[in-house]
């Protein structure tokens, strides 16, 4: 009980900056396996003794209770290390962006902590690279946004509490990257869809994009680095020296087909991955300075059930039009300069209705 005490001052500590109202979270996904399930042995664990409950001590036949409970507290002290504490974790901040700093750590060794942590939190994994640390979540609903009322109360006393779903559904994007200290940075990237009622009669609904929440960012950042082992008053420190960090208002600048960007290259190569993805641009990949980007889908639905027959008959079988690609350059001016600009999939520059959308989104998330 202390321990979820702990979570939540984090987590208010987290968002204080940014809104007076904290983040409630209560994440379901149809089909999630239960937290004692979800835990990710990393491998070079994978060769401890499982399911020795009920083997007997070795020597005579007698079997004394002494040795019984010596034997218990070696597995409990095996199993506690399961996912071991992280240490050398600080808090890195510029503008909006938020992210997660790990020193001498691989990211073989965070990556299995990440899939447990996700898991434990009612998140199914949709796709991972650990190649190029980039993972995402399925839809999930936070049934944290359902009223509390009477019916409900009474509903979840006799095991109906199921009845009631919420009309917001939120994924993550999990974008890791090395760092030059010998560490990995993490960064948590939400993304969320609203059901609306639409029609004369508002007798349909649809889905629809809603704004990205850096509280639900920092609330479930908070939560990893509880998970990770961190110390509360060692953390709320880092925070206060991020919250009292003076941001420039001058980080970027929108120019007229082209951002221009303050602060050391490789910093701002991080960051305008970061911001590609609050943006909705998918990085496919980056090299020499260039991230390959395609739009997220717009017809993506968060619904995790198959069409039916009807649906399936009636739906138009033609072939989706192919998302187009776009290279977004980030090049070196000088020592404290970049410049960001549009390309298309050959490399000539980005002249299509969008560009100026684009690049004033960028700027909204680096300035």
């Amino acid at each position: 009980m202390k321990k979820y005490y702990a979570v939540s001052l984090l987590i208010f500590a987290l968002t204080a900056c940014s809104s007076d109202k904290q983040p409630e979270i209560d994440y379901h996904t149809a089909g999630a396996k239960k937290a004692g399930e979800s835990l990710i042995v990393p491998p070079d664990l994978t060769g401890l003794i499982q399911n020795d409950r009920f083997a007997l001590p070795a020597g005579s036949g007698a079997v004394r209770a002494s040795e019984l409970e010596n034997k218990e507290k070696d597995k409990s002290v095996r199993n506690a290390t399961v996912l071991p504490s992280v240490e050398n974790m600080h808090i890195e901040r510029e503008g909006s962006l938020r992210w997660l700093a790990i020193d001498e750590k691989q990211p073989a060794e965070i990556w299995p902590l990440l899939k447990a942590f996700w898991q434990e939190n009612g998140f199914i994994i949709e796709s991972e690279n650990p190649e190029t640390g980039f993972m995402q979540t399925q839809w999930a609903e936070n049934r944290a946004m359902i009223p509390n009322d009477f019916i409900r109360s009474f509903l979840k006393k006799v095991g109906l509490g199921g009845v009631y779903s919420s009309a917001y559904r939120d994924r993550f994007l999990v974008r890791m990257e090395r760092t030059q200290n010998n560490g990995v940075s993490v960064n948590f990237t939400h993304q969320g869809m609203e059901e609306v009622l639409v029609g004369k009669d508002k007798s349909t609904s649809r889905w629809i994009p809603r704004e990205n929440d850096p509280n639900l960012e920092a609330a479930l950042l908070a939560r990893f680095m509880m998970r990770l082992g961190a110390d509360q008053d060692e953390i709320q420190q880092e925070l206060e020296k991020t919250q009292n960090q003076k941001q420039s208002t001058q980080l970027a600048v929108l120019e007229q087909h082209h951002l221009s960007l303050s602060g050391s290259h490789s910093r701002n190569v991080h960051r305008l991955g970061l911001a590609l993805d609050r943006v909705g641009l998918t990085v496919q990949n980056f090299a020499h300075d260039i991230y390959t980007v395609q739009p997220a889908s717009e017809n993506e639905t968060v619904s995790n059930k198959k069409p039916g027959l009807l649906t399936r008959w009636f739906k138009n079988k033609e072939t989706p039009k192919p998302l187009p690609t776009i290279l977004v350059k980030i090049q070196n001016q000088s020592a404290e300069q970049d410049i960001i600009t549009l390309h298309n999939a050959d490399g000539s520059a980005y002249q299509q209705k969008d560009e100026k959308e684009i690049l004033n989104r960028l700027w909204r998330e680096l300035r």
